[in-house]
């Protein structure tokens, strides 16, 4: 390994109108090998390659840029979001990173990307010539890195939470009419997951893309996040509505929440540990200012560990009794056969009943919140 030795943004890279043909929009291969010279032009011959990659590049690839990228010299490494593994490559292994993304929605995960700035470069194209230049890593705000995590969340499902029709879909109790599909038979008879929302602003199943329907506002909302345990990859977020219990499990049998849903056949090896039904998780309101997440393992194969939050870290997992019910802390972390974390989330875009505003979504007065005052989760 040299000083020098990077891991590069591939589907960054590829997209970059920054790059000849400067300002074409649209996936070009070409555009790798150019970055992949103008560092060596400054680095050396010897500067060696991670090359990582969303899952959707290769997919939309042209005929003869496909040919290019079966001659690359190097492994593709690839992901269906590769944010996560080119942060954890350059943690663990003191590369580089090449890319023009600044990963402000990963600076709570990776702290160390504000105290390494000199290890961020992007490149440019000056009178044709591509160029190699520092990308100017800057400290982000607590409040502006929870934004741009809620703004890559709701992308994935054409979401925008400054935009009030979106706001009033994510405020919207919804249910997918299309008997075939996997959603539409579950468990409260209706969506348990997020929808998703075509470019017109339509509601849509984030299964089947068959139009919703409406079934009246919320009561108060919470986000719950499955993650994989050994990468922490996002697996799926889910509302979990106040005194509305969901089973989360595996398959597409479940009347709840399966996890396996947007997970590509090749990922549902990974999570075969969790139990088909494994898992019933409901947030109670006591009273106006109590609330409390409750969780019940329904005699899983592998068995559920809870992980309580002890300031600074988390204590070591102690193992839930079957069908016993367990209080869990706002910090608090579930997990799943050994495979799948699952803890609440902190998102700001969820409308409350009557209220054109997203909601903070704070986890005020539940056991194990440290203080007492409201926590707001990431």
């Amino acid at each position: 390994m040299t000083s020098w030795d990077a891991v590069v943004d591939v589907s960054n890279v590829c997209w970059s109108p920054h790059l000849p043909p400067v300002g074409r929009r649209g996936p070009l291969w070409p555009r790798l090998n150019l970055v992949l010279a103008a560092w060596r032009e400054l680095h050396g011959s010897r500067a060696r390659f991670t090359l990582v990659a969303d899952e959707s590049l290769v997919r939309v690839l042209n005929d003869e840029d496909m040919a290019g990228y079966r001659a690359l010299r190097y492994e593709l490494l690839t992901r269906p979001v590769a944010d996560s593994l080119i942060l954890e490559l350059a943690r663990e292994h003191s590369l580089h990173v090449i890319t023009r993304d600044h990963y402000v929605d990963y600076r709570a995960l990776h702290p160390w990307i504000e105290n390494s700035p000199e290890r961020f470069h992007r490149w440019d194209t000056v009178n044709g010539r591509v160029l190699i230049a520092p990308l100017e890593i800057v400290p982000r705000s607590l409040q502006t890195v929870s934004v741009a995590v809620e703004a890559k969340d709701l992308k994935r499902s054409r979401l925008d939470s400054r935009n009030p029709q979106h706001r009033k879909i994510l405020g919207t109790r919804w249910k997918c009419g299309n008997t075939l599909c996997p959603e539409a038979s579950q468990w409260q008879g209706q969506l348990l997951v997020w929808p998703a929302v075509t470019s017109h602003g339509a509601a849509v199943c984030p299964s089947c893309r068959h139009p919703l329907l409406g079934l009246g506002p919320r009561d108060s909302l919470y986000e719950a996040v499955l993650e994989h345990r050994g990468p922490h990859d996002e697996i799926l977020r889910f509302p979990l509505e106040v005194n509305n219990p969901v089973i989360v499990g595996r398959g597409s049998a479940l009347k709840g929440v399966s996890i396996t849903t947007q997970l590509a056949p090749a990922q549902v090896a990974g999570v075969r540990q969790v139990s088909r039904q494994h898992l019933l998780l409901r947030v109670e309101e006591a009273s106006d200012r109590n609330c409390r997440m409750v969780a019940i393992d329904l005699g899983s194969s592998n068995g559920t560990a809870v992980e309580r939050w002890a300031g600074t870290s988390f204590q070591r997992a102690k193992r839930l009794l079957p069908r016993r019910e367990t209080i869990l802390g706002s910090k608090d972390r579930l997990v799943l056969g050994g495979v799948v974390n699952l803890r609440l989330s902190g998102r700001r875009y969820v409308s409350r009943p009557g209220s054109s505003e997203p909601s903070a979504l704070r986890v005020s007065h539940w056991p194990g919140g440290g203080d007492g005052d409201p926590t707001v989760l990431h």
